[in-house]
C-alpha cells in the first residue's frame, strides 16, 4: 500500500475509510486550519469536519451493523451519521476525551479505550514506555474482541495505534538492530487477529503508512525563520472557551509560565468540561506561514511566491508541491498551499532550536495490506494499492454497493453503485434540524 502524500494519518485512514482522496473527504492533516483577515485559526480535526461518509456509515446508510474505534476525526463519537442501533464507534485518541456512542456502552467499554495513554507520550523512547505502550495495546484488544463478541455487525474497521507509537524514537527497531522489548506490541496485535478469526468471514490488515529510519530530520521551522518566514520567539495566543466564556489569551500565557498554577487550571478546565477545544490564533505580522504537522505549510494571503521560494532553500528537500498536484475535490480549499517532500521519505520535522535532530525512526509510504477469507479470491487485486483503492476494496468485500463517485479502484467486473453521500448529507441535514448535529 502506497499512503499519501504527506503519510500521516489522519488523511491517510480517512482516504482509507472512504475510498476517496482528501479533496473530496476534507482531512489534510491533525489540524483544520482557516485563514481569517488578519491570522491562521487552527485547532484539532474532528468528525464534524470529514465531508464525505466513511465505511461504517455507508453500512449504516444501507441498514448494515458496523463497529468503528480509533478512526482518525470521528470525535465526537456522535458526529458519525448512523443510529445507535446501527453502529458503535469509539473515537481517537487524538481529541479532548474518549468516548463511546451509543452512550449507553460507555461505562462498560471506556476503560479499555481511555486507559495507559501515557505512553503516547513517550512513544517507543525506553523500555518503561514500550511497556506502558504494551499495556495499552492489551487493553484495547480486549476491548475491541469483547465488543465483536457480543455485539452484532457486518463490518468492524478497528485501528490498532500502539504500533505506531512504539516505533517513533525507535530507529534500533526499525532497523532490525533490537527487536525485544518492542516485538511485544505486534505480539499482542498478532494475538488479537488470530483470536478475531473466528469472528470474521473476511480479514483485512492494512498499515497507514510505513517506517523509515532517518539518519536525521530536516526541521522546517527552524529555516523559515531565518528566511523571515515566521517569528519562533512569538507565542502564539491561545483562545479557549470554557462553557462559553473566552479566556484571554494574556491570562493563559501567566499561567502557562507558571507551572503550579497551569497544573491546577488545567484540573479545574478539565473538572469543568472534559472535552473542550481551544483554538490557536496567529497573526499573519508573525508569520507568513504555518506548519500546523510536518512538512504541511498553509500560507497567509499574497505571501505564496515568498515563502515557496523560502522551503526550496532548505537542505534535502526533494520538492515543493502543491495540494491541487496531487488531489482532488470541492474541499481543496482546505488543503495546505504547500506539502514538503525530502529527498529521505519521510524524515521532517516541527523543531525551531535546530536545524535537525538525530537520528531517528519516522513515516514512510510504503505501508501493508493483506487480506484472507472466504471472499478474498473474488475479488481482483492491484500490485500497488493508494488509500482510496483500499477503501473501496473493503466496500466491494463486504458487499457493499461501490459509491457513485469513489476515487478507488473497482476490483469486481459488475457491482452496484450507490450515491452514500447525498443520502449522508440528507441524514446530517435532519440531525442538524433536530439538534443532534452542533459543529465544534
Amino acid at each position: 500500500m502506497r499512503s499519501t502524500i504527506p503519510p500521516w494519518t489522519p488523511l491517510a485512514w480517512n482516504s482509507i475509510a472512504s475510498g476517496v482522496n482528501p479533496g473530496k473527504h476534507g482531512v489534510f492533516s491533525f489540524h483544520k486550519v482557516r485563514k481569517l483577515e488578519d491570522k491562521f485559526v487552527t485547532r484539532l480535526v474532528t468528525g464534524h469536519d470529514v465531508k464525505y461518509p466513511r465505511i461504517h456509515e455507508m453500512a449504516a446508510l444501507l441498514g448494515l451493523n458496523a463497529i468503528a474505534v480509533n478512526l482518525p476525526a470521528s470525535y465526537p463519537p456522535e458526529s458519525s451519521i448512523c443510529c445507535p442501533g446501527e453502529c458503535i464507534v469509539v473515537n481517537d485518541w487524538a481529541a479532548p476525551s474518549i468516548r463511546v456512542y451509543p452512550k449507553e456502552l460507555e461505562e462498560k467499554y471506556v476503560h479499555y479505550f481511555a486507559s495507559s495513554l501515557e505512553g503516547l507520550k513517550l512513544k517507543g523512547s525506553s523500555p518503561s514506555a514500550i511497556e506502558s505502550i504494551a499495556k495499552r495495546a492489551q487493553l484495547f484488544s480486549e476491548g475491541v474482541f469483547n465488543l465483536l463478541a457480543n455485539h452484532d455487525w457486518d463490518i468492524a474497521f478497528l485501528i490498532f495505534s500502539e504500533t505506531d507509537w512504539v516505533m517513533h524514537d525507535n530507529p534500533e527497531f526499525v532497523a532490525g538492530e533490537k527487536l525485544l522489548p518492542t516485538a511485544k506490541v505486534f505480539n499482542i496485535v498478532d494475538e488479537f487477529i488470530r483470536r478475531s478469526s473466528s469472528l470474521a468471514d473476511n480479514i483485512v490488515v492494512v498499515s497507514d503508512h510505513g517506517f523509515n529510519v532517518c539518519p536525521y530530520m530536516i526541521n522546517i521551522p527552524y529555516f523559515l525563520e531565518r528566511e523571515g518566514v515566521i517569528d519562533i520567539a512569538f507565542d502564539e495566543g491561545i483562545e479557549l472557551k470554557v462553557m462559553g466564556i473566552r479566556v484571554p489569551p494574556r491570562l493563559i500565557k501567566f499561567v502557562k509560565r507558571r507551572r503550579r498554577l497551569a497544573v491546577l487550571a488545567h484540573r479545574v478546565v478539565g473538572a469543568v468540561r472534559k472535552d473542550f477545544m481551544h483554538d490557536r490564533h496567529v497573526p499573519y505580522s508573525k508569520a507568513k506561514a504555518i506548519m500546523p504537522d510536518a512538512g504541511i505549510i498553509y500560507c497567509a494571503p499574497g505571501c505564496e511566491d515568498e515563502v515557496l521560494t523560502a522551503l526550496r532553500k532548505i537542505p534535502d528537500i526533494k520538492e515543493v508541491i502543491r495540494s491541487s498536484d496531487i488531489y482532488w475535490g470541492p474541499y481543496l480549499h482546505d488543503a495546505p498551499d504547500f506539502i514538503v517532500v525530502p529527498n529521505n521519505d519521510y524524515c521532517v520535522s516541527v523543531g525551531k532550536d535546530r536545524p535537525k535532530t538525530q537520528r531517528c525512526a519516522a513515516h514512510h509510504r510504503d505501508g501493508i495490506m493483506i487480506a484472507w477469507g472466504k471472499d478474498v479470491g473474488k475479488l481482483s487485486w492491484k500490485n500497488v494499492f493508494e488509500p482510496w483503492d483500499v477503501g473501496t476494496y473493503l466496500i466491494a468485500l463486504v458487499g457493499m454497493p461501490i459509491p457513485k463517485n469513489a476515487d478507488g479502484f473497482i476490483p469486481v467486473k459488475e457491482c452496484k453503485t450507490f450515491n452514500y453521500l447525498v443520502k449522508w448529507r440528507i441524514a446530517k441535514r435532519a440531525r442538524r434540524i433536530a439538534g443532534g448535529g452542533k459543529s465544534l
